[in-house]
């Protein structure tokens, strides 16, 4: 038999776009497929709201440290250390300016140290504070990602339950009204196939934004790693002249 000219398919074709929108969908829904549809619309707003304000936290970080760095180092050569860190504290939604400004304080710590004891290395606690620095900004960074993560895998496997909950009325509704009126399946077929179709419309934009933050995440802590290396050879510069 032609699948295309099975009465299956021609129940579906006959079912007319008012059958199968997603208001006719989701109110023939069986109440578990309801809450799971509700579930997925839930765990795909909240990956638009954590993507936003990422993206406009990266966009913010990124203006904020082009201003802060060439400020930063012009005041850092000049041996202007209070100027530095007023430069970090005013851009301070700046990831580099959050480390580099902890590596400074650090610094200026560790030479009252020396004053003290002559012997004193000054730039490994520098060092060790800018790896602290580092890591807790990779923290900040992290926000939201474990989330978005958990919906690209999880969301098509929301999904199936889902189609498989419809598969399930489908056979319960052929035990009790029989194959004659196929028209009568083409609901909780929608149904199944719909849920599916909407896990994969969650999982498949988080999975994308998910790798996106990967990488521009990456590209912030590269940048604060050649900001601090930057730093520090001054601090070493100037530690060579005394």
């Amino acid at each position: 038999m032609n699948l295309l000219s099975s009465p299956l398919m021609l129940a579906l074709a006959e079912g007319g776009q008012d059958s199968f929108s997603p208001r006719e969908l989701f109110m023939a829904a069986s109440p578990a497929n309801k809450g799971i549809i509700i579930l997925l619309i839930f765990l795909f707003c909240y990956q638009v709201y954590v993507a936003v304000e990422r993206f406009v936290t990266y966009a913010q970080s990124n203006q904020a440290s082009d201003k802060f760095l060439k400020l930063f180092m012009d005041t850092l050569r000049r041996g202007d250390f209070e100027a530095a860190k007023r430069a970090a504290t005013t851009h301070n939604k700046s990831h580099i300016a959050l480390v580099l400004k902890h590596g400074l304080d650090i610094f200026q710590y560790e030479k009252q140290l020396k004053t003290m004891n002559p012997h004193h290395d000054a730039i490994q606690p520098v060092e060790r504070a800018i790896q602290r620095g580092t890591a807790e900004v990779l923290e900040l960074l992290k926000k939201g990602m474990s989330g978005l993560g958990t919906i690209g895998a999880l969301a098509p496997f929301i999904g199936l339950l889902g189609t498989v909950i419809g598969i399930i009325k489908v056979f319960s509704d052929l035990k009790t009204k029989g194959a004659g009126d196929i028209n009568a399946l083409a609901g909780s077929i929608g149904e199944a196939l719909a849920t599916t179709a909407l896990g994969l419309f969650v999982a498949i934009p988080a999975v994308w934004i998910y790798n996106l933050l990967v990488n521009k995440q990456d590209v912030v802590v590269t940048n604060i790693n050649n900001a601090a290396s930057q730093m520090i050879d001054e601090f070493i510069r100037r530690e060579s002249q005394n």
